[in-house]
């Protein structure tokens, strides 16, 4: 408390004389003042604004661009990993002010499959943390062994591998797992069902080759179990983090060339948007892509995330939402693209789906959700503003 009594009794002007009870009840305040437990402000703010240098993967990629956006908002240094030079020149522009000031810098992973395929980057910086996100959701793969399985497992256990052999200063690694690694798919709606971080998709390397569907879920779930067991196995002095989000939607930061080359999970709204498609089922749980980048960053420098396994999601959701919110808030454009209402309010088969338990995310790493009202209203008006300018 920086008033003291002589100060207090100043602030009242030089020739004011204090009367004679005045005096004690002010010296009693003094030492009211004086013992109270008033906490250190500055040790808690240094405490929240210790900036990281962080190595983000894939940074060009959906998921990663958001994630970078709140990073350099927070004063963090980034270094991304893209996979070729061309890649970067969409960031460059977005992000001038954080490149201009050396906040933001790239390093060129050609094939993240290659053992070593991080050392030259991991050595040429000091990094704090490393972000895995760099891994492939898309269904135009023509070769799923090569294409899905040793990306996804191979990459995770090489970032890992190279951070162990040469980055001693990195202390937390965050990989983006998938609800993908969760969920039981041979086992359908399973309507009661919550899952939970216990819960394990029991897909096996040969079930993953017979299809791309089959193949997209083995491979993040092989590729976590790998990133455990590396950890098990090499006792590293980085600890990991895993998070495992569902479908993943919201308003993208990354290059969109075109709105039909948007990334695979907006293209499920978009396309109901464009009334080029019914909607798509699948995976009945979802999450803000604002809310997984948060949690990355809440996982970076979080004590009890060390070695710890969570589930990002805000919860159930179901495509024919995209349609009602569509037709609610855009009834000219859903007239005149033909959108199919279907059956307004009918969100799931009467039997009900499973359902999903996120509190370890909220309680531990402090995460809120967003509603999914709040991710259509901003991802539609990004796909607006993108159609704008000719994508």
């Amino acid at each position: 408390m920086s008033m003291n009594k002589q100060a207090f009794v100043s602030t009242l002007g030089e020739s004011y004389k204090s009367p004679p009870w005045l005096e004690p009840l002010l010296n009693t305040i003094q030492i009211t003042l004086d013992t109270l437990p008033i906490p250190k402000l500055t040790n808690t703010l240094q405490k929240h604004t210790q900036m990281s240098t962080v190595l983000l993967t894939g940074v060009n990629g959906f998921v990663a661009a958001t994630i970078l956006k709140k990073l350099l908002e927070r004063g963090h240094t980034v270094v991304g990993t893209v996979r070729s030079e061309s890649k970067t020149t969409f960031l460059r522009e977005q992000f001038k002010a954080a490149v201009d000031s050396d906040n933001l810098k790239f390093a060129v992973v050609e094939d993240i499959t290659v053992p070593g395929a991080f050392d030259e980057v991991l050595r040429a910086y000091q990094f704090d943390v490393v972000l895995h996100t760099s891994s492939p959701f898309h269904y135009n793969i023509t070769d799923i062994d090569k294409e899905l399985l040793q990306p996804a497992i191979q990459g995770t256990v090489g970032i890992l591998d190279s951070v162990h052999r040469v980055a001693p200063s990195v202390k937390r690694v965050v990989v983006t797992s998938s609800f993908a690694s969760v969920v039981d798919r041979g086992k359908g709606t399973r309507p009661g069902k919550v899952y939970t971080e216990a819960d394990w998709n029991p897909t096996d390397r040969e079930e993953g080759l017979k299809d791309i569907g089959s193949g997209y879920f083995a491979s993040k779930k092989l590729a976590e179990q790998a990133a455990w067991d590396f950890v098990k196995e090499k006792n590293p002095s980085f600890t990991l983090t895993a998070l495992c989000p569902p479908m993943v939607f919201g308003p993208p930061e990354q290059e969109v060339p075109s709105m039909a080359k948007v990334n695979t999970s907006n293209l499920d709204i978009y396309d109901i948007f464009n009334g080029t498609s019914d909607p798509r089922y699948g995976v009945w749980i979802w999450v803000d892509v604002r809310d997984l980048a948060e949690a990355h960053i809440l996982a970076m420098d979080s004590a009890v995330a060390a070695n710890q396994r969570y589930i990002v999601s805000q919860g159930n959701y179901s495509p024919q939402m995209f349609v009602d919110y569509i037709w609610k808030h855009y009834p000219e454009r859903a007239a005149a693209r033909g959108i199919n209402k279907h059956t307004p309010g009918k969100y799931y088969p009467d039997e009900g789906v499973y359902g999903v338990d996120a509190s370890k995310s909220i309680k531990e790493l402090g995460m809120k959700y967003m509603p999914i009202e709040d991710m259509l209203r901003d991802t539609l008006k990004r796909f607006e503003y993108l159609e704008a300018e000719g994508k």
